[in-house]
């Protein structure tokens, strides 16, 4: 093509060879130069990149807790106070030294000896690397048999449908997907398929039903989501309408889902909802109304809105998919499904999705799925190749060093990319503070902290602002949190399944991980398992005991600044709760909450008791238990046992005392009740609904006998009456 000049006229014309041409491109690079700053760079960080995607704010408006600033401030008065101490025994050394100066010349010290005591001084750091001793268990070697395999999955082949074969050598660009897919798998730094994504979204983009089954780590959001996606670029535009539900067990792999889905679609116009409890309810409604493409949610908060929600309903749902099935089945929202499924349309795709195999899962797949496709990879009944196990063994008599030896842990070797797994809740928190007020960088990650509160923690670890995650069993599955170098169990989980969840976290995708496990004498049962099924030696590390006395001392200091941040946190929770109350009953005396109606839910409260009764009987880990960890099946049971003896014993004992008697006189009738005695200062101070009612009930009565007295007063005799009837009784 021939260059073109303007010319004065404004007319566009070719260059001919005469022509000068002005050569203007020294200066256009001077200016440039002079808009950018010599400092500017290009940011290339993967964390900000991904930025764009963490959009959970808009969902959360409550503000993070104080606790961080109260261990912050008592730490600060300790070390004020440890500063002050210094500084009084520095000046009384110095008085000493001046005094030994005087007396010793300065040059007969040599210097070997000032060598000698700097190193002396440098051996005695807190945080130097520690001599653990390790000794290496080794496992003998079982023969296997020619006809035995390495993976033996027995599923009925009748209700799970066929099994199918994959090309392990496929690619993306092999799978018919559209260009702003691959764009933004190109984007993620996808290069190769796994071996559930290779065997699933061929078949998904088929239109079968699936039951998928792959540990977890493997790929299994991508797997499911892009052959969604991929049907969606072709919806009909005429109305939106919402055609995608993917329900998963916990908040935190909702958000977790959400946000790799987000970033699947960047290139697209598909519109992605999340709907999960504790996150904003009134933003949720918003957009759900909207009817956008994909719903992601868990089971409670999704049927909270198809109750209460207008305009929305999963009757126009034509793919349904169920990830994590069998912790959606382990948490108890099996009616929940079963009300989930029953409201999608019956025409629909169904993918269900597993880390394991159970009759569970089978019953659920039996009844959702239609002629499905088993896809199975492998059973996550194994832990990954790359791992390396480890543990500490608890004596009988030192249960209560256990927190020592994690303190020694975390302060002398593992210092970086830790997640520490606790069995109950308050022990995750009292874990937390200790470690917080020893200045260990610390996040919490459990059950009773509220959502923007566990986001934050899991945003916190990932962005590597805290070293280490304390957490329960809510952190051990499905959540990738890449760079995760150790696992630490406080106490073992009560299966071994728990366990394999556990140090999933570590030793993904290929990278390599540790996990270090505190076994008490309760636990070695679950330990020999562990060591049976391990594909590496496991490994016996031992502390030595002057350490871990170092930090039991440490840990029984700090015991009372412990004590003081958990109860000033209960006294903030309780006058948050009175301000509720109190905020409550404005507004019951103003009566601004009379237009407000009750949430429905879709089982009645007495469907709901027989339901929670039903699974107590099923299942007795469900009961709560007011003592302290039962770290094993075993323990747990016999406590059970212990209980029902106790309780028979009760009722024999009842049987056999004697039956209270009670005078009765004669003119008293039997059927008459005895009045409670009255005490007036708890009749004043009682608010509650049935004194108030009862208060109403003595004041009406007496007003109305009053009356009556009235009324007879008031009535006058008729003479002429008595008159007669006096008249004839004397005939």
């Amino acid at each position: 093509m021939e260059p073109t000049l303007i010319n004065e006229f404004g007319v566009v014309r070719t260059l001919e060879d005469d022509d000068e041409i002005d050569d203007s491109s020294s200066d256009s690079e001077e200016e440039e130069k002079s808009t950018f700053s010599s400092n500017f760079t290009f940011d290339e960080d993967d964390n900000a990149l991904n930025s764009k995607w963490n959009d959970i704010h808009k969902y959360t408006r409550r503000k993070p807790s104080t606790l961080e600033e109260k261990i912050a401030l008592i730490r600060a008065e300790k070390r004020q106070k440890r500063f002050q101490k210094e500084e009084e025994e520095t000046e009384e050394n110095i008085v000493e030294k001046s005094a030994e100066v005087n007396e010793v010349n300065a040059e007969e010290l040599d210097e070997d000896d000032v060598e000698a005591t700097e190193d002396l001084a440098i051996s005695s750091d807190e945080n130097e690397e520690p001599s653990d001793i390790v000794k290496v268990k080794k496992k003998k070697k079982k023969r296997k048999s020619m006809f035995e395999s390495d993976k033996v999955i027995d599923i009925d082949s009748e209700i799970l449908g066929e099994e199918i074969k994959y090309d392990k050598g496929m690619t993306f660009q092999q799978m018919n997907l559209s260009r702003p897919l691959q764009k933004a798998i190109t984007s993620m730094n996808f290069l190769h398929p796994t071996p559930i994504q290779a065997a699933t979204i061929p078949v998904a983009l088929m239109g079968r039903d699936i039951y998928g089954c792959a540990a977890t780590g493997t790929g299994k959001t991508a797997a499911f989501m892009l052959p969604v996606l991929e049907r969606l670029l072709f919806k009909p535009k005429d109305k939106p309408v919402t055609r995608v539900l993917v329900v998963l067990p916990t908040r935190e792999l909702a958000v977790q889902v959400y946000q790799v889905s987000r970033q699947l679609a960047q290139f697209t116009k598909i519109e992605i909802v999340l709907s999960a409890g504790g996150l904003e309810l009134k933003t949720q409604e918003v957009a759900l109304r909207r009817l956008p493409d994909i719903i992601i949610a868990t089971p409670g908060r999704l049927l909270d809105h198809l109750e209460n929600t207008p305009t929305f309903s999963l009757h126009n749902i034509e793919i349904l998919i169920l990830d994590e099935a069998d912790r959606i089945l382990d948490e108890y929202f099996a009616e929940q499904m079963k009300e989930i499924i029953k409201q999608c349309s019956y025409s629909r795709q169904t993918m269900l999705f597993s880390a394991t195999l159970n009759d569970e899962v089978k019953d659920l797949a039996a009844s959702a799925l239609k002629k499905p496709v088993k896809i199975f990879i492998n059973s996550n009944t194994e832990v990954a190749i790359n791992l390396y196990q480890e543990f500490i063994r608890i004596r009988p008599n030192r249960e209560s060093e256990r927190e020592a030896v994690l303190a020694a842990l975390l302060s002398r070797t593992f210092q970086d990319h830790v997640m520490v797994f606790v069995q109950t809740k308050k022990q995750v928190h009292r874990l937390y503070i200790l470690l917080s007020l020893m200045g260990i960088k610390a996040a919490e990650l459990h059950g009773n902290l509220n959502q923007p509160e566990r986001l934050e923690s899991l945003r916190k670890f990932k962005e590597e602002e805290v070293d280490v995650l304390v957490a329960t069993d809510v952190a051990s599955r499905g959540l990738d949190i890449p760079g995760v170098k150790t696992v630490i169990n406080f106490t073992l989980p009560c299966t071994l399944q728990h366990y394999i969840h556990r140090v999933g976290r570590t030793a993904r995708a290929g990278k390599s991980g540790r996990s270090v496990s505190m076994v008490g004498e309760k636990e070695r049962k679950l330990l020999k398992e562990i060591v049976k099924q391990a594909k590496n030696p496991v490994k016996h590390r031992l502390v030595p005991a002057d350490v871990i006395a170092k930090y039991q001392e440490k840990v029984t200091s700090l015991e009372e600044d412990l004590s003081r941040v958990m109860r000033e946190e209960r006294e903030d929770k309780e006058m948050k709760s009175i301000e509720k109350n109190v905020k409550r009953a404005e507004k019951f005396v103003s009566g601004k909450n009379e237009n407000e109606s009750k949430r429905s839910w879709f089982q009645t409260p007495a469907e709901k008791r027989k339901e929670k009764i039903a699974l107590r009987l099923g299942n007795p880990k469900s009961k709560k238990k007011k003592g302290g960890d039962i770290p094993s099946t075993e323990d747990r049971i016999s406590v059970e046992l212990q209980k029902a003896a106790q309780f028979q014993a009760r009722q024999a004992k009842r049987s056999q005392k004697p039956q209270r008697t009670r005078a009765i006189s004669e003119d008293e009738p039997k059927h008459k009740k005895r009045r409670m005695q009255r005490n007036f200062d708890k009749e004043l101070g009682d608010t509650s609904r049935t004194t108030l009612k009862g208060f109403r009930y003595e004041a009406t009565h007496h007003e109305k006998m009053e009356k009556m007295k009235k009324m007879k007063l008031k009535k006058k005799p008729n003479k002429k009456f008595k008159s007669k009837t006096r008249y004839r009784r004397k005939k």
